[in-house]
């Protein structure tokens, strides 16, 4: 490929500004010479040359003396003429002047542009292999052209040309033909005219196929859990895509420190996919406190075994002791399979004592989870099994056997700290009399939370739940599947799960659930914020009793190193009384 003159100039100025880029200092004898710059120029171009010119850059140097600072002068037309012409500009007009003013220097540098060039033809061609007259491949290249960004009619710059050609190889590279290449590119451009004519190359190389798996680094896991989150068919066209996928869920998994999944580019067909693995330990057990405002203080016992029964299987228990709630809970996790589904099984004892309400339930279930892009989907099945004690009231037994859904999409710049965009969850459940369970009943939930970005120091945030549970009466449903509201990420300036049905001295769960919150965010400083916010909804056994109460309030706001860090202080005008809350992260 023959070297253009743009290419040229920008040398022979480069080896010029090379020999004066050496430490030579001024002599004792020779003044440092220091100098103001007059630069004028339209403002599209001014920050081009403030960044890139010479006289700019060593403006201030003690090298610099009244000898060199002339070569400067007379290098900087030249060197003008090459960063305008990256821009489209080859015809400028440049004056540039030297005067002394007192001790110092006053240059005066004056640019007229010009018209810059525009793009009046493109002749994009691919040759090798992939010019073999099928209709596939005409229409892969009738869309390359027309994904062409530098349209005929534009001005041309040299990002916009260098950007161009990258896409168009790009889109050969990350399918079939992964060692294509430009073997020729040229802009010819006509200063007369202000044109410029666009002609570019591509040799595609061979089309090449995928062979088999080549797994090095396993040593504690079997080869059958990388193959089951193997997305690629041995025989079917290279896709670069399908790589990263294959790595990404590979990197995505706990078994792994380090996932690299590559190709060998020495042979086109059938070549083998090496994958390079770094195991994580397969056991690891955990030990934490913590404090909520909901619950009170709480200790955690978690432990996990990632290879339970040498099958690469995810064993996990937790045991979680607070004031208000004891856990204890395990799940068997599978590997994920080559289609990306995740399934699990999950049993779970519980007691709680909330609001005069004491629950002890046994928990056992079964679900597929399958996440695509912002989207998770999961399905599944529960059988719960619950002793219910009220307060001044009768005690209950229930169960139900429930299959349910759930859908969330997160869309959010951000996961840990999201400044715009929204978090949408749905699930719903259902259960039958005739299917192991003590009443007929369909559930509905859903949340949402918006983030709104003012400028880059504020935000609002907008928090709504809706909830509805369509049965004969609550008796015989489990409390899990019922509504109560207020704590620290609900209706603030109420205890946690103190707004639903009342019942003899306690609070239980209605069937009918609405709540929304705004708040807005001021941020002091990148890591530390103030809030102000207000809150309101309830939680009822008919609709016409579910009326909100509100709380309101301000806050301060913390991006801790696991999640925005929350702490706030909120009136309830229910109970006309103010209450501390304390949460980390969104609740969704």
């Amino acid at each position: 490929m023959k070297p253009s003159a743009l290419t040229i100039r920008i040398f022979l100025c480069s080896l010029a500004l090379f020999a004066l880029s050496q430490p030579v200092r001024a002599s004792d004898t020779q003044q440092i010479a220091t100098y103001d710059i007059e630069l004028q120029i339209p403002s599209e171009q001014r920050s081009l040359m403030q960044e890139h010119l010479d006289l700019y850059r060593w403006r201030g140097s003690e090298r610099m003396d009244e000898a060199q600072l002339q070569r400067l002068v007379r290098l900087a037309p030249e060197q003008i003429r090459a960063f305008l012409a990256t821009e489209g500009f080859y015809s400028p007009l440049i004056t540039a002047k030297m005067e002394r003013n007192n001790r110092k220097f006053l240059i005066k540098l004056t640019v007229e542009p010009g018209e810059p060039v525009r793009v009046t033809t493109i002749d994009l061609q691919v040759i090798g292999p992939f010019n073999d007259g099928s209709e596939e491949n005409r229409a892969r290249l009738n869309k390359m052209r027309s994904d062409w960004s530098l349209r005929p009619g534009a001005a041309f710059r040299h990002d916009n040309w260098e950007s161009a050609k990258r896409n168009a190889l790009k889109s050969l590279l990350l399918d079939r033909y992964p060692t294509a290449l430009i073997t020729d590119s040229r802009a010819i451009v006509n200063p007369q005219t202000n044109s410029v004519e666009l002609q570019a190359t591509l040799d595609s190389g061979p089309g090449f196929t995928f062979g088999e798996l080549n797994i090095r680094g396993l040593d504690r896991y079997p080869a059958t859990l990388v193959e089951r989150m193997n997305p690629i068919t041995p025989g079917e066209p290279y896709s670069q895509i399908k790589l990263l996928n294959f790595q990404s869920r590979l990197q995505d998994s706990p078994y792994f420190e380090r996932a690299d999944v590559s190709i060998n580019t020495a042979q086109p067909s059938r070549v083998p996919v090496q994958v390079d693995l770094v195991e994580n330990k397969s056991q690891k057990l955990g030990l934490g406190i913590g404090m909520s405002t909901d619950t009170g203080p709480r200790i955690l016992l978690d432990h996990r075994d990632l290879n339970f029964l040498d099958r690469a299987w995810r064993l996990g228990s937790t045991l979680k002791l607070d004031q208000k709630q004891q856990t204890l809970s395990g799940n068997v996790q599978f590997p994920p399979n080559a289609q990306g589904y995740r399934d699990s099984l999950n049993a779970q004892m519980e007691r709680t004592d909330i609001s005069g309400e004491v629950t002890q339930k046994l928990v056992m279930g079964a679900k597929r989870a399958f996440v695509h892009e912002k989207a998770e989907n999961a399905f599944g099945i529960n059988y719960f099994i619950e002793t219910q004690s009220v307060q001044g009231s009768i005690s209950a037994r229930n169960s139900t056997l429930s299959p349910f859904y759930s859908w969330t999409l997160r869309d959010v710049d951000d996961l840990l700290y999201p400044s715009s965009g929204y978090l949408l969850n749905f699930k719903t459940d259902v259960a039958a009399r005739t299917l192991l369970s003590d009443q007929d009943f369909l559930r509905g939930h859903g949340r949402a939370v918006y983030f709104h970005p003012f400028g880059p120091r504020d935000q609002l945030i907008l928090h709504g739940e809706l909830g509805i549970v369509a049965a004969r009466s609550r008796d015989g449903i489990p409390s899990d599947f019922l509504f109560r509201t207020g704590g620290d990420q609900t209706v603030r300036g109420y205890a946690y799960q103190s707004l639903g049905v009342t019942q003899g001295l306690a609070i239980v769960g209605g069937r009918y659930l609405a709540l929304a919150s705004a708040e807005y965010v001021h941020w002091l400083t990148p890591a530390w914020g103030i809030a102000v916010f207000i809150d309101g909804g309830n939680a009822a056994d008919t609709p016409s009793s579910l009326k909100p109460v509100y709380g309101y309030g301000s806050g301060a706001r913390w991006k801790s190193p696991v999640g925005p860090l929350n702490l706030d202080l909120a009136y309830g005008q229910l109970e006309q009384k103010l209450r501390l809350h304390f949460s980390v992260g969104f609740n969704l």
